[in-house]
C-alpha cells in the first residue's frame, strides 16, 4: 500500500502545482499499490522542498549501480534490459541473491539487486520483473548514456528527433529512424510480426512519455488503435497522436484503418490537432526490412 506520509507529500504537492500537475505527477512517479511495488521516495521529497516535479533518482546514491549491474556480462542480461525498456516484463529467481551486492553471480542476481535498490518493480504473483514508470526509465536511459551500450546510447539519442519529425509530418524521415531503431534493437528484440514491431516503436520513441501518456491497444472508435499519444498537462504545441502499424502491408493500409475506424475520435477532447501515423514493415519482397510511413493531420471541426 501506499505509505501515509507519501501520501501527504503528493497532497501537499497537488496543493503547490493545481490539478493539470497532480495527473502530470502521477504519471510520472506511478506510484504503485499493488505487489508491494517501489515508489519513489527522493523524488517526492525533492518535489516537496522546490515546489515543483522532475526525475530525481540520478541524484541518489545508488544511481551508479544501474550501470554496474546492467553491464555485466551475462548470458541474457542485455536481453531483458531491452525487453523491460520496451514495455516487456522479464521472469526472475529472486531466491539465488544472496543479500550481498559484492557476490553477483547470475544475470538473476543482478536483477534482483535492481530490484532491492528500487529500479525494477515485481510482480509477486508472476516471478517477473519490470521497470515500473517513466521516471526509473530516464534513470536507465542516463545510465546507458554512460556505460558500455553505444549502440544503445546513439538509437536512444534520436528519440527526441523522431518525435520532432513525426510532429512536423516528415515520413521519410520518420521510417530512415525507425529503420535505425530496428537494426539496433532486433539484435536482442524477435522482429517477426506486429507485437515486434510494438516494442521497436515502444523503444524508438523512449523519450516521448515526457510530454505523453502512451498507452497501447488504446480502445477507440470500432476497435483498437496500437499506439494513443496523449499529450500531458506540459505538451505545449504536441498535437495528440493515434499511431498504427502493419506489417507485410502497407502504411497507407494502416491511415486508412485508422479512418475506417474513427480511432481518432477518441483524442477528441485532449487537443485540437490530431496527427494520424500509419507505419509498415516489410519482411518480404523487394522492399524487403524496410519501413515505410504515411502521417496525415486530422483538424476538429
Amino acid at each position: 500500500m501506499q505509505h501515509p506520509c507519501l501520501r501527504k507529500c503528493l497532497l501537499k504537492i497537488t496543493h503547490f502545482a493545481g490539478v493539470h500537475t497532480s495527473i502530470q505527477i502521477h504519471q510520472t512517479f506511478h506510484i504503485f499499490n499493488v505487489h508491494g511495488n517501489n515508489h519513489t521516495d527522493n523524488s517526492v521529497s525533492m518535489a516537496m522542498d522546490r515546489q515543483d516535479f522532475d526525475s530525481y533518482w540520478k541524484n541518489t546514491s545508488s544511481f551508479a549501480s544501474i550501470n554496474t549491474f546492467i553491464t555485466m556480462n551475462y548470458a541474457g542480461l542485455k536481453d531483458d534490459i531491452m525487453a523491460m525498456l520496451a514495455g516487456g516484463m522479464v521472469r526472475v529467481n529472486t531466491n539465488t541473491f544472496k543479500n550481498d551486492f559484492s557476490t553477483i553471480a547470475s544475470k538473476d542476481d543482478a536483477l534482483t539487486a535492481l530490484i532491492h535498490l528500487g529500479y525494477l518493480g515485481y510482480d509477486s504473483d508472476r516471478k517477473k520483473a519490470f521497470i515500473p514508470n517513466y521516471e526509473v526509465a530516464t534513470a536507465f536511459e542516463a545510465a546507458l548514456q554512460t556505460g558500455e551500450w553505444s549502440d544503445i546510447a546513439r538509437a536512444i539519442s534520436t528519440c527526441d528527433e523522431l518525435l520532432d519529425e513525426t510532429i512536423e509530418g516528415n515520413a521519410e524521415r520518420v521510417a530512415e529512424l525507425i529503420e535505425l531503431a530496428h537494426d539496433t534493437y532486433t539484435s536482442v528484440l524477435k522482429y517477426n510480426d506486429e507485437n515486434s514491431l510494438s516494442c521497436v516503436l515502444t523503444m524508438a520513441y523512449f523519450t516521448a512519455p515526457a510530454y505523453y501518456n502512451i498507452i497501447r491497444e488504446m480502445p477507440a472508435g470500432k476497435g483498437f488503435a496500437d499506439f494513443a499519444f496523449i499529450p500531458r498537462a506540459n505538451a505545449g504545441h504536441r498535437p495528440a497522436m493515434i499511431v498504427e502499424l502493419k506489417y507485410n502491408q502497407s502504411a497507407d493500409t494502416a491511415l486508412q484503418q485508422i479512418k475506417a475506424n474513427r480511432y481518432h475520435g477518441a483524442l477528441a477532447d485532449y487537443s485540437d490537432r490530431i496527427l494520424l501515423v500509419g507505419i509498415n514493415y516489410d519482411s518480404e519482397g523487394k522492399d524487403k526490412k524496410h519501413h515505410s510511413c504515411t502521417i496525415e493531420e486530422y483538424v476538429k471541426p
